[in-house]
Formats: structure tokens, C-alpha cells, sequence
């Protein structure tokens, strides 16, 4: 028994799961996940009733050795970084983005709660890469710029963003309130347009496609000084480890070094995204099992871990110049979950 079986058997010897439940209890790739559970119903270990699966009285005796899942996690913080560390800046962002631009799915954007946003700033504040630090920010939906920014620690901030929704937004809030955030109109899929080596931190939530990450991260290798140090969210829901695999092979390409990992770190909850039918008809993963998913979602189940790199050198772009921009960009065989289908 393998742990990914084992993963699910613990998980439903534990109580009745939906099919968001069992995938957020779990760490192996969509498909993978998917697939396994598939030959546990057909193998009759696992029977699906009333929109939850459960273990059969087969899989009662196979799991019989097994304990029942229990969260190891603290229930209190964010992997173990308080995200009312900066408090006063907290409740200014949460003022900030009232009327938010809602996730536009066309640009595969989805945003994080205001929790998993100040846990990553009290990460970066431990670590030194927030006061007084140049920051730029590609893609953002999550408005971390603005959090930034309420923290008032950073030396200057700057945003890349393709959708002009969220640039006029932030630049209106930077406005109102005297920022210092700079923010332009761009598509990472086009050449870098700032001054190279310039950042002394990266921030990206890239598309999970591996080109598109390796775009998105070549980005990064070109805007940041030797020194310097690239943050970025990746999952295992649409990322296998041979994909990681891959990704981790580039960044040693580009002169950098993994020095944090923080596993499931951040949440985008359907409920703030309004994420709805519309967004799970576009998604591939709604068409792997032959079974009626009841939504919405009763769990947060897209999460992704945080991870930080630092240029043991100056960075060295694998990708300069154009891409191609079309569906393959946000979109292999894995990104499961990405609307576009």
C-alpha cells in the first residue's frame, strides 16, 4: 500500500468526504488522485453515496491497520507565521479592497484570503525582505501591493499586471493614500520592459503550465540583483513532482538556490472568488470522474506552498524576449484545475 492509497483510506476511515475534502487531505497530483480513486470504487474499497465517498465494508478490513486522519497542522496560524503580526496594516487592507475586481477567468486569476496574504508578509518581514526593500510584483490579483504597501515598510513597490481592471484599481488606491506603488499595463509572455537586475525582491503567482512558469520565473531572474530573492506559489494539484522536478532544474539553471519550502501556505477560497458552475465547467477536472460533484466546494481545496529563492549570482534568464501567447500557456496536461477547457 502506497501512501497516496493510504492518504485516502486514513482520510475516509476518518468520516464520509466529499470529493474537495479528500483532494485537499492529499498530495499527489490531480490526475494521479483521480485516478486512484477510481480504482478504489472499482475495486469496491470505496463506494460513493449521497455526494461523499466512504470506505465499503472492504475497505473497512483493508484499512483496518490504519489510523483515522487527524490535522497535525495548528489550527491558529498560517504554518507557523501570525498573519495579525502587522494588525493595524491588516485592517487597512481589508478596507482597501472592498469592491475588488472579481477573478477574471480568461487570465487564470483567483486570489488568496486576507489571512494567507499577511502570513506571507510576516514570512518576508522575518526574513528580511520587506523594510526598505525595492519589491516587484508581477500579476496581481491578490493585491499584495496594496498590503505591502499598508505596511508602509517596503522602499518602493512595483506592479505588472495584464489586467486593466486591477491596474486602474491599484493605481487609484495609490492615489487616494499617497503610496509608493508604481504599476504597469504588461503581459509576461512579452519582453521584460524595466531596467535589468534592478529588484531586490520578486513576488510572482505564476500560471502553472511549465512554460508558463518558466516564463513567468525568467521574468524574475532578469529583474532581480545578485542577492536578490524570488517568491512564488506553486501546487501539487496541478504540478507533479516530475514538473517540480523540472521547475527545480531551472532555478539552479538561473543561479538560484531554494532555501524555503512552506507546504499548502495559501488558500483561494471559491467563496470570496464567486467561484461557480461557470468556473468548474471550464476546468478539465470536472470531466475525470463519472460522478455529479455537488457544489459549491466544502473546502478551501486549491492551496499552494510559498516558496523563497535567493541569487547566489546574478540571475540568469532561461527565457528573454517574446513568447508565444495563446492557450498553451496557461494550459498542459496537468493544470487541471485552470478554466480554458
Amino acid at each position: 500500500m502506497n501512501r497516496y492509497e493510504i492518504q485516502i483510506l486514513r482520510s475516509l476511515k476518518e468520516n464520509p468526504k466529499s470529493f474537495w475534502r479528500l483532494l485537499d487531505e492529499q498530495d499527489e497530483h490531480i490526475s494521479g488522485f483521480v485516478e486512484r480513486l477510481k480504482e478504489l470504487l472499482k475495486e469496491g474499497i470505496v463506494v460513493y453515496r449521497n455526494g461523499k465517498f466512504e470506505l465499503s465494508e472492504k475497505g473497512k478490513m483493508r484499512s483496518h491497520a490504519l489510523s483515522p486522519y487527524g490535522s497535525a497542522t495548528c489550527g491558529h496560524c498560517r504554518g507557523g507565521y501570525d498573519p495579525l503580526r502587522f494588525q493595524e496594516a491588516f485592517s487597512f487592507y481589508a478596507q482597501l479592497v472592498t469592491d475588488r475586481p472579481l477573478p477574471n477567468l480568461d487570465f487564470d486569476q483567483g486570489f488568496m484570503t486576507k489571512e494567507d496574504i499577511f502570513a506571507r508578509i510576516s514570512f518576508l518581514y522575518e526574513r528580511g525582505d520587506l523594510e526598505r526593500q525595492k519589491i516587484l510584483i508581477v500579476g496581481d490579483d491578490d493585491l499584495f501591493s496594496l498590503a505591502l504597501a499598508a505596511t508602509g515598510l517596503p522602499e518602493s513597490i512595483t506592479v505588472l499586471e495584464i489586467d486593466p481592471r486591477l491596474v486602474e484599481f491599484i493605481e487609484n488606491r495609490t492615489k487616494e493614500h499617497g503610496f509608493r506603488i508604481e504599476v504597469y499595463s504588461y503581459n509576461v509572455a512579452d519582453p521584460y520592459p524595466l531596467k535589468d537586475h534592478a529588484f531586490q525582491v520578486f513576488i510572482t503567482d505564476p500560471v502553472e503550465s511549465e512554460r508558463g512558469l518558466i516564463t513567468t520565473l525568467s521574468r524574475g531572474a532578469q529583474a532581480l540583483e545578485k542577492g536578490g530573492v524570488l517568491y512564488f506559489g506553486l501546487t501539487t494539484i496541478e504540478s507533479s513532482w516530475r514538473k517540480w522536478y523540472n521547475i527545480e532544474k531551472v532555478l539552479l539553471e538561473m543561479n538560484f538556490v531554494i532555501t524555503d519550502i512552506l507546504r499548502r501556505f495559501s488558500s483561494y477560497p471559491d467563496s470570496d472568488n464567486q467561484f461557480d458552475e461557470n468556473f468548474y465547467d471550464r476546468t478539465m477536472m470536472r470531466r475525470l470522474l463519472d460522478v455529479d460533484l455537488p457544489l459549491p466546494a466544502d473546502v478551501d481545496w486549491f492551496r499552494s506552498s510559498f516558496i523563497r529563492c535567493e541569487a547566489i549570482e546574478e540571475p540568469k534568464p532561461v527565457v528573454i524576449g517574446r513568447v508565444p501567447f495563446d492557450r498553451s500557456f496557461y494550459l498542459d496536461d496537468e493544470t487541471m484545475a485552470t478554466p480554458g477547457y
